[in-house]
């Protein structure tokens, strides 16, 4: 089952393809990227660093990111259908710490 993450508006912003994928992929289905350490924290495709968290059902990004070693980059994966387009959430106060993933 497909799991969709928004940022703190209530936007759709990403998606896994279940809750056992260790992929991310954006809106249009593009990998960016992968759970690279035993934790939340997302590894970016295209800089090898730290991209945002996993709150819950929101991605944000630690306004103090962690230092973490570059992982090993997995194999780029299958490109899944891109699935429906969920009904937006409410937007939630920005937690402590955190501001919304910046894909630009």
């Amino acid at each position: 089952m497909t799991v969709h993450y928004f940022d703190s508006q209530g936007r759709w912003i990403a998606f896994r393809t279940s809750e056992d994928d260790k992929n991310l992929f954006d809106t249009r289905s593009r990998w960016i990227g992968w759970l690279g350490w035993d934790n939340d924290d997302v590894c970016g495709v295209a800089t090898k660093k730290y991209l945002g968290t996993l709150v819950g059902d929101r991605f944000l990004r630690k306004t103090s990111p962690p230092s973490y070693y570059t992982p090993y980059t997995p194999y780029t994966p299958y490109t899944p259908y891109t699935p429906y387009t969920p009904y937006s959430k409410y937007s939630i106060t920005m937690p402590s710490g955190f501001r919304d993933v910046d894909f630009s």
